[in-house]
C-alpha cells in the first residue's frame, strides 16, 4: 500500500511538469520518457492533453526512438553524465529548428533518471548569421572603397583599419598592417601627425561630440605632396553614448592641384580682361585724337606750302609715330595671352605686345 502511494505521489509530481514554462523532458535510466512539459512534448510535434497523458507519452517515446540523430546524441550525453548535478550539452536540428539540448542526471527512487532541457536557438542562430554576414559585407565595403577608415575606441586607439588607410600610410613610409595597428594610438600611425594637437582633437570629438575636420592636411612623400581631407567623428551606440570615434581620410591631391590650376586660370582671365578693358579705353581716348594728328600731318606734307626739308622730316616722323601708336592700340585689342617682359633690368615688368623689330 505504501509503495502504491509512493508511486502515485511520483506520478503526481511528474505530471505537474506539464505546466513548466520551458521545454523539458524527464527520462528513466533507459532514456524512455516519463514526463515533461507541454513545450517539451511539442519539440517532437506531440500535443499533450491532460486526459490522454499516457497516450501522448507513448507517442513521444516512439518519435524519440525514430529520431536516430537525437537518440545517438542523447545516449552519448547520458554516458558522460556521471552523477547528479552534472550536465552535458549538444546541439540538435529538427525540421529547420535548432535546439541547444542540456542533459542532466537526477537521483530518483528506485532508479536514477535524466532531465533533458531544450532551448530553441533557431532565431538567435539566424540573427548571428545575419550579423556575421553583415559584418563581412561591411568589411568588404570598407576594404574596397577609396576612403581611408580608422575605427577608434574611447582612448583614441585603433580597433580597425581598412586597406585604403594602409595604402595611405605606406605612401608616407609607414609599412603597417591593420592587425599590427590594432591598439596603437591614432597619433602614432604617422610620424607626420605627431605635431597635431591630439588633446584638443580628443576633447572636441569624444567629450563635446563634435566632428573634427581638416580639409587639406598636407603630407610629404617621395612622389611629392599627398593632400588628405580628414574628418574624425564621434562613434555612438544605440543609446547615443559615445563609445569611440571614426576617422575618414580622402585623397584630395588631384582636386587641390586642379583647384590651383583653375585659380591660376582665373587670375590669367582676370588679367586678360583688365588688358582688354584698357585697350577699349585706349582706343576711345587715344585713337580719335590720334586720327586727327595723323591726318593733319599727312595734309601738311601734301600741301603746296614751302616747308623746309627739316620740317618735312619732322612731319614724316609725326606720321610714323602716329602709325606706331595706332599699331599698339590694335595689338592691345587682339591680345589673347598675357605675357610680360622686363621693362628695365631687375625692375618692373611690362606687357609684351610682340613689337620687337618694328
Amino acid at each position: 500500500m505504501g509503495d502504491q502511494n509512493g508511486e502515485d505521489e511520483l506520478n503526481i509530481d511528474l505530471r505537474t511538469l506539464t505546466y513548466a514554462p520551458c521545454a523539458l523532458l524527464v527520462l528513466d535510466g533507459e532514456l524512455k520518457p516519463l514526463s515533461g512539459s507541454r513545450k517539451g512534448f511539442f519539440v517532437f510535434g506531440v500535443r499533450l492533453t491532460s486526459g490522454e497523458f499516457e497516450q501522448s507519452l507513448s507517442e513521444l517515446g516512439e518519435l524519440m526512438s525514430g529520431e536516430k540523430d537525437f537518440a545517438g546524441l542523447l545516449t552519448e550525453a547520458a554516458g558522460k553524465v556521471r552523477r547528479p548535478g552534472n550536465e552535458v550539452q549538444f546541439q540538435w536540428e529538427r525540421r529547420e529548428r535548432v535546439f541547444d539540448v542540456t542533459v542532466g542526471s537526477i537521483e530518483a527512487r528506485p532508479d536514477p533518471g535524466y532531465m533533458v532541457l531544450f532551448s530553441d536557438v533557431t532565431e538567435s542562430n539566424r540573427l548571428e548569421d545575419i550579423r556575421e554576414t553583415t559584418r563581412r559585407y561591411l568589411e568588404d565595403i570598407l576594404n574596397n572603397i577609396q576612403l581611408g577608415v580608422v575605427v577608434l575606441n574611447q582612448e583614441m586607439r585603433v580597433t580597425n583599419m581598412n586597406r585604403a588607410q594602409e595604402r595611405f600610410l605606406q605612401r608616407l613610409g609607414t609599412w603597417i598592417s591593420w592587425i599590427d595597428a590594432i591598439g596603437m594610438p591614432v597619433s602614432e600611425l604617422s610620424e607626420q601627425d605627431v605635431g597635431l594637437d591630439w588633446k584638443a582633437i580628443t576633447q572636441q570629438v569624444l567629450v563635446k561630440g563634435e566632428t573634427y575636420s581638416d580639409a587639406q592636411r598636407i603630407y610629404q612623400t617621395l612622389e611629392g605632396n599627398l593632400v588628405l581631407s580628414v574628418e574624425i567623428s564621434p562613434l555612438k551606440d544605440g543609446r547615443g553614448q559615445t563609445i569611440g570615434a571614426i576617422q575618414v581620410s580622402e585623397d584630395v591631391t588631384e582636386k587641390v592641384l586642379l583647384e590651383q590650376e583653375l585659380r591660376r586660370a582665373e587670375i590669367v582671365t582676370e588679367r586678360l580682361g583688365a588688358v582688354r578693358e584698357t585697350a577699349i579705353a585706349v582706343n576711345h581716348e587715344v585713337n580719335n585724337p590720334l586720327t586727327t594728328i595723323l591726318a593733319t600731318a599727312q595734309m601738311l606734307m601734301l600741301s603746296e606750302k614751302d616747308f623746309s626739308e627739316d620740317m618735312r622730316e619732322k612731319l614724316k616722323q609725326v606720321e610714323v609715330d602716329a602709325k606706331r601708336i595706332a599699331n599698339v592700340t590694335k595689338r592691345l585689342r587682339l591680345v589673347e595671352e598675357v605675357k610680360t617682359k622686363d621693362y628695365i633690368s631687375e625692375g618692373p615688368k611690362m606687357l609684351d605686345l610682340g613689337m620687337e623689330g618694328e
